[in-house]
């Protein structure tokens, strides 16, 4: 293989694809609403789909939607995150998450029978406590990330709050694989943006043709890195609902993180194609079901 087509790099997205971001929001909301129900008497799952469809309706109606979608921050995260920081962005999310936290579950306590300002303070706590305890890393990824690491330099490409994703490392061993770590809501623009593409390829001083993209997501990883000229292996969780169309085609798909190298090493050479149309190495079309708890109810959001 020539020089420059050679893999340089690869660039991994965080959730969803070395984290296990819905399962952990969902085991960690389900963990709040069964002490909920332990103590009150009130329906497990009635609290449970009122939690869930209550944070996604006043996550999407709120003032800070937009900025937290531009920057792929999630109702999961506003349930439980900090938000620290002094840019403008991360200043709204700290103020406006104390109310949206009492909304969400004194919702879903009224839905459920009880809506009492004591349990609602305590479900937000008993939710944010959970949450930090439930953080799930992908069977495979702390190999994967060390194999590679072998052979590649790495580096993390997510969308999210600084401190919130970086916590969610601090619960793993994969922070101190990368080279280079790259959060959207550090820099100021998140994926599908080309921008933070090229934000690491310029800490790894490489070209697009040196580096792979490997992420969970259609819509932002295969999108975004196709456009900043770079190859894009799509991690294929098994969600089908609201797919973006005409579906986006990475120049690889796998099932799990252990097939990550076998689909590096049969990539064809050079830079991504327009608008991806190089073609999946593995046809796509296995079906499967998504944690309940899932971000902006939008399986490639991420």
């Amino acid at each position: 293989m020539p020089d420059h087509a050679r893999v340089r790099a690869v660039l991994f997205d965080l959730d969803n694809t070395l984290l296990l971001e819905d399962e952990s929001t969902e085991r960690a909301l389900r963990d709040t609403c069964a002490a909920i129900a332990e103590r009150t008497g009130a329906d497990l799952e009635i609290l449970a789909a009122a939690a869930r469809e209550g944070a996604d309706e006043v996550f999407r109606a709120s003032s800070v939607f937009a900025y937290a979608d531009a920057m792929g921050i999630w109702w999961g995260e506003a349930l439980w995150g900090e938000f620290a920081g002094d840019t403008a962005g991360l200043r709204e999310m700290r103020a406006f998450v104390p109310e949206f936290r009492r909304r969400v579950w004194g919702r879903a306590l009224a839905a459920a029978g009880n809506a009492e300002d004591n349990l609602v303070e305590a479900a937000i706590n008993a939710f944010r406590s959970a949450r930090r305890q439930n953080q799930l890393v992908d069977r495979d990824a702390e190999d994967v990330v060390r194999d590679l690491g072998r052979d590649h330099r790495l580096a993390l490409v997510t969308n999210g709050a600084p401190d919130v994703q970086r916590e969610k490392l601090s619960h793993t061993s994969l922070a101190s694989s990368f080279h280079v770590a790259i959060i959207s809501a550090e820099i100021g623009v998140g994926k599908p943006d080309p921008r933070i593409f090229e934000a690491a390829l310029t800490a790894l001083d490489l070209s697009p043709e040196g580096a792979v993209m490997i992420g969970d997501s259609l819509a932002r990883d295969v999108v975004g890195a196709h456009a900043a000229g770079l190859r894009a292996v799509w991690i294929d969780r098994g969600a089908r609902e609201n797919m973006p169309a005409p579906a986006p085609v990475p120049d690889a798909r796998v099932e799990s993180l252990r097939e990550v190298r076998l689909a590096l090493a049969a990539l064809r050479p050079g830079g991504a194609s327009p608008r991806g149309s190089r073609g999946s190495h593995r046809a796509a079309g296995r079906d499967g079901s998504r944690a309940r708890a899932s971000r902006r109810g939008d399986p490639s959001a991420r």
